[in-house]
Parts: structure tokens; C-alpha cells; sequence
């Protein structure tokens, strides 16, 4: 977030969360046993992706009966930009100092995909397996997921503009359910048909976000006045997912497909 987000609309339970996403996603990185799940903390990151995007825009609608775009794409690339080209400099170079000449190119061919922030395709294109264990991963494998972000932040604004303007907010949940459906029913169809893209593309991650902004409108979500015990029941059984998906799935697990459902099961925001 920018500093004006942040001392807005900061949510700690919302950095609680982000919390288990990394450290489910360390564990599995570690080889922890017992967390060969633990890639499925991305997942949670793409949930509360489409939450906070979704509420923000929502929000500056209501507020301004309107949305910057450029605005809203600059606040993006101040927040991202720069670290992440760091980060592919500094691999970059530390690649081309300790890797062999045969593969530094491939390293330099993704790099220049995760500054376009279009790593995730070339990763598709190229059927990576990114729970494959006998071949050594890219060291900017980990930029995928970036460029699903980055892909959906420059497509779901035009989305959400163009349906309140059409439809109001009361409207906009027939559109984000749209997007929902179909997007998940191209993972289960992907998932059998071409796991690389159904893995790391957008168009079959998108549910994941929309199921976040599902629960930033309202729907999804426990209503206000729950009793705080349910509330309570909810956190629990959310964590209770998470911690059960980082366990029982594996890279011998078909993914994302319906092993994934259990994402969209999150603690009440």
C-alpha cells in the first residue's frame, strides 16, 4: 500500500495473514517436511490482492463517483517497481558470476520477462514445472506470481470501472461472479489439459482474485452483526484450511484444479 492506504484503511488482520502466506510459502521453499503444501501461501496472497484492489477502487467510486487510472497505475509501479528491478539486477548478476554460459542465457531471457512483468507466461510457454524437483529452478521462478498481480492490476480496474458505470455497485457482484466461474472452470479444464498454464496464468488464477473481491463487496463474508463466537469459527476455520492445504498437498497433487477450492476459505475480513 501507499502511505495514504496504509494510514487509511490499515488492517492488521489482513498483515496477520500475509504473515501465514510467507511462512507457509518459506516452509515449503526450506523443505520443511510436512509442508510440500506450502506454495498454496501464493494462493492466499491472491486472495487478499483481489480483496484490497477491489475494496480501494470501490471505495474512490463511492467517494468520487469515479476512479483515477493513472492515479491508481502509479501508485502500483512506486510500490513494486523499484525493489522488484532490484531484486532482477542483483540475480542477474549473481547468475552471470556463478552459473555456466549455457545457462545464463535462459537466466537473462527470464529476467527480462519479470521486468515486463510477463514471467509467468514465458514460464507457461516454456511448460516449467514448478513443483518439479530434478531440474533446477530459475532463480526468478518465484516472479510468476508478481506477474499475475501486475497483469490483473492493469485489467481488473477497466473491469470494475466499466461495470459500475453500467451497473452500479449493486451490479458489480454479477460481474465479478462471472469472472469467477468461468476462470475457475478453466483451471479445472487446464489443470488436465495444460498444468503449465493453468499454474501460472491469470486467466485461470483470476477466480482467486475475484474470490477476494467477492468478499471486499460484501458477498462472501460473514454479515456485521454476526455473533463474535462465528466470527471466531471463521478465523479458526480458514487458518484450519490453509494449514490442511500446506500438509495434504503436494507436487504429486493436480494444481491448482479442485485442490485449490480451499483457498477461497479464508478468516473473515
Amino acid at each position: 500500500m501507499t502511505g495514504h492506504e496504509r494510514g487509511s484503511y490499515f488492517r492488521p488482520d489482513i498483515e496477520g495473514l500475509r504473515a501465514v502466506a510467507i511462512g507457509a510459502v518459506l516452509l515449503y521453499h526450506a523443505g520443511v517436511p510436512g509442508a510440500d503444501g506450502g506454495f498454496v501461501g501464493v494462493d492466499v496472497f491472491f486472495v487478499i490482492s483481489g480483496f484490497l484492489i477491489t475494496g480501494l477502487l470501490v471505495r474512490e467510486w463511492s467517494a468520487r463517483a469515479g476512479v483515477d487510472l493513472v492515479v491508481f497505475y502509479a501508485r502500483r509501479f512506486r510500490r513494486l517497481l523499484p525493489a522488484a528491478l532490484l531484486a532482477i539486477v542483483v540475480t542477474t548478476a549473481a547468475s552471470w558470476l556463478v552459473l555456466s554460459e549455457l545457462r545464463f542465457p535462459a537466466v537473462a531471457g527470464d529476467a527480462a520477462a519479470a521486468a515486463l512483468y510477463v514471467s509467468n507466461i514465458r514460464f507457461a510457454a516454456n511448460a516449467v514445472d514448478y513443483l518439479g524437483s530434478e531440474v533446477a529452478p530459475s532463480p526468478l521462478l518465484h516472479f510468476w506470481s508478481l506477474g499475475v498481480e501486475e497483469q490483473f492490476y492493469l485489467f481488473w480496474p477497466l473491469i470494475i470501472v466499466v461495470a459500475l458505470r453500467l451497473m452500479a455497485v449493486r451490479g458489480l457482484g454479477y460481474v465479478i461472479g462471472a469472472v469467477v466461474i468461468v476462470s475457475f472452470w478453466l483451471a479445472l479444464l487446464w489443470t488436465d489439459l495444460a498444468a503449465p498454464w493453468a499454474f501460472f496464468s491469470l486467466p485461470t488464477r483470476a477466480w482467486q482474485l475475484g474470490t477476494g473481491a467477492l468478499i471486499a463487496i460484501g458477498i462472501l463474508r460473514l454479515p456485521v452483526r454476526a455473533p463474535p463466537v462465528m466470527a471466531a469459527l471463521a478465523v479458526w476455520l480458514g487458518l484450519g484450511l490453509i494449514a490442511a492445504a500446506v500438509v495434504l498437498i503436494g507436487p504429486a497433487t493436480p494444481y491448482p484444479g479442485v485442490a485449490a477450492c480451499s483457498r477461497s476459505a479464508a478468516p473473515r475480513w
